[in-house]
């Protein structure tokens, strides 16, 4: 009898009798484990469409981890930073009207216009589907703002408007309902001011001017909210020089800003200026018999020159003809 090879592979016929045996195959051992010959005879026994499936599914794996190896880092990073960028926004940039929403992100005017008749509740649910929507904001402020107005909810809602788009609130809807909830409740009232202040740039500070210089009940507290530095440095030339006449001292510390005031100056500061030259019929004097003189009549002479450079360029302030002269 020939002597087997020891340790390598060796074949040899299968009876077609054997169990589980087809016809004409071969059964591969090899050296030390029988395991590979049983995988061997399961994948001959396999129909061939699943054998094609096993093949596919590892060629899948195998494009997967070649692209996960192979992937550039450097492209991902700047996928994110672009990403990133794009909800940052400019840095730095002025406040300004946003593109109009994208199709997918702006409400259908049907839409919007049955919500709007339906009431509150189905406006905040549309709100909850289109949430980058400013008219949507816009309809659930004015709502809220109806008699008697619900002044926390409207301000929620002008935040939300003002923050997807600023060019808002220079809109008289958006003032109006502001000032509004600043003569409300405490609580509203602090919650206006504060949007004035920081959220409605130098509109919010005209706002605050007109609250500083009207009912007792808002005029210290708009003020000292004015008198912010941070307030006053998105403020108009106009309203900052108006606002720096008003708070000055002294005529004299008024007299170094006439300059300003007739170059950037408006009606509010002609209406600051005007009662400094106007004299008073009586209220001085022995028993308040006698005629006042104007408050700063030692420089009258050049500041009805700064009333009448802005007056030129504004036009004159109603019933400025009729103001009594100093003496």
């Amino acid at each position: 009898m020939p002597p087997q090879a020891s340790g390598t592979s060796a074949s040899q016929g299968s009876s077609p009798d054997r169990p589980g045996s087809l016809p004409g195959a071969t059964t591969v051992l090899t050296a030390g484990g029988g395991a590979s010959a049983g995988r061997a005879a399961l994948l001959a026994r396999a129909p061939a469409a699943a054998r094609w499936m096993v093949a596919g599914a590892a060629a899948v794996v195998a494009v997967v981890l070649g692209a996960a190896l192979l992937r550039d880092d450097g492209s991902l990073a700047r996928i994110e930073a672009a990403v990133s960028a794009e909800r940052a926004g400019p840095a730095g940039s002025a406040p300004r009207r946003p593109v109009a929403p994208r199709p997918s992100d702006a409400v259908p005017a049907d839409e919007l216009a049955a919500a709007t008749a339906g009431g509150v509740l189905q406006l905040e649910a549309l709100a909850a589907r289109y949430p980058k929507d400013p008219s949507i904001f816009r309809a659930l402020m004015q709502r809220h703002a109806l008699p008697p107005p619900y002044h926390a909810a409207a301000l929620a809602a002008a935040k939300r408007l003002l923050e997807l788009d600023p060019g808002a609130a220079a809109d008289d809807d958006v003032k109006r309902v502001v000032s509004s909830a600043a003569g409300g409740p405490p609580e509203a009232a602090s919650a206006a001011l504060d949007l004035m202040a920081t959220g409605m740039g130098s509109q919010g500070a005209d706002l605050l001017y007109d609250l500083s210089i009207g009912s007792a009940a808002l005029k210290e507290r708009a003020a000292k909210r004015l008198a912010e530095a941070a307030v006053l440095a998105r403020a108009t030339p106009a309203l900052r020089v108006a606002h720096e006449l008003r708070v000055a001292p002294s005529c004299k510390a008024r007299q170094a800003l006439l300059g300003r005031a007739a170059a950037d100056g408006d009606r509010r500061a002609i209406d600051v200026l005007t009662p400094l030259v106007s004299s008073k019929s009586k209220g001085c004097g022995f028993l308040g018999m006698s005629r006042c003189a104007a408050p700063c009549a030692s420089i009258a002479k050049e500041i009805k020159a700064a009333i009448q450079a802005i007056e030129a360029r504004v036009g004159p302030s109603p019933g400025a003809a009729d103001a009594p002269e100093s003496r």
